[in-house]
């Protein structure tokens, strides 16, 4: 194991997605097995979140059909969208613009899956592969294959525009990100939104809260930030940077500039940041 993956292996952060996946199972379906092997339970993580988000919908909408298929109908049928790959069982979607879902829970769109969701095109599945490939190379699969179990591909977008990813706390262990054609670049998306749900997992696991109060400025967005935002983006952007110099080696062409020029761009960004990083610490 490197040195990255043994320090983000921390025994709490599993036994929190354990209980919680068994909690989230009992709640929606008394009597549910038990959360499967080491493996399986990220995806098994995910689904739990997916399949209580879509009933808490459903009850609040008194919509008494979609709240009885989520509690005792979806389980194995989400299951099954599974695609084998490198990291294991992972989900694939790509949803149209008009199935996302705008709420207060997220300040972007976001998706859950459902009763009428399919996997994404087979092309998708394999670039989404092709990244796990290059994360792999850079010793951050480990991260990726317990904190990105399905994988919401928002958009297409050329390699010279902005690529929009995110993750909500609502449902760990899911990434939604915008991609390219260049698996290298996805790679980097995943590791990114991966290091926002590891950091909030192990915040609950940890049991450690963070003020509301305290702001601190942050480079990557010009403006002050509430101290859980600033250490979320002092976490994420330097295991992306780490990515972008190792993958970048192995990259060609847009890929290889695009991953040049993140590592470029965070360098400078990384050390104003860590005079306030210190004190938020």
């Amino acid at each position: 194991m490197n040195d990255i993956a043994a320090a983000l292996d921390l025994d709490p952060v599993t036994t929190h997605r354990r209980e919680r996946t068994a909690a989230a199972l009992t709640l929606l379906q008394s009597g549910s097995d038990a959360p499967p092997d080491d493996e399986a339970l990220p995806l098994a993580y995910a689904l739990a979140y997916h399949r209580l988000e879509g009933a808490e919908n459903a009850a609040r909408r008194r919509d008494t059909s979609a709240l009885d298929w989520y509690r005792n109908t979806a389980g194995p049928i989400l299951a099954g969208l599974a695609r084998s790959s490198r990291l294991g069982p992972r989900i694939v979607i790509a949803p149209n613009e008009d199935e996302m879902i705008r709420g207060p829970h997220s300040d972007t769109p976001y998706y859950v899956l459902g009763p009428d969701t399919a996997s994404a095109a087979e092309s998708l599945g394999v670039l989404a592969d092709d990244a796990f490939g290059h994360v792999a190379v850079t010793g951050l699969d480990a991260l990726v294959a317990a904190h990105a179990a399905v994988i919401c591909l928002t958009g297409r977008r050329r390699a010279d525009q902005t690529l929009r990813s995110f993750a909500i706390t609502r449902l760990p262990a899911t990434v939604f990100t915008d991609h390219t054609s260049d698996a290298a670049v996805l790679g980097r998306d995943l590791v990114h939104e991966a290091a926002h749900n590891w950091l909030n997992d192990a915040l609950v696991a940890l049991r450690i809260t963070i003020p509301d109060d305290e702001t601190y400025f942050s480079p990557w967005r010009g403006t002050q930030r509430p101290a859980f935002g600033f250490l979320h983006a002092c976490f994420a952007f330097p295991l992306t940077t780490i990515y972008a110099a190792r993958a970048r080696l192995g990259a060609t062409g847009a890929a290889a500039a695009v991953l040049t020029d993140h590592e470029r761009q965070q360098r400078p960004q990384l050390a104003a940041a860590q005079d306030d990083f210190t004190r938020a610490v």
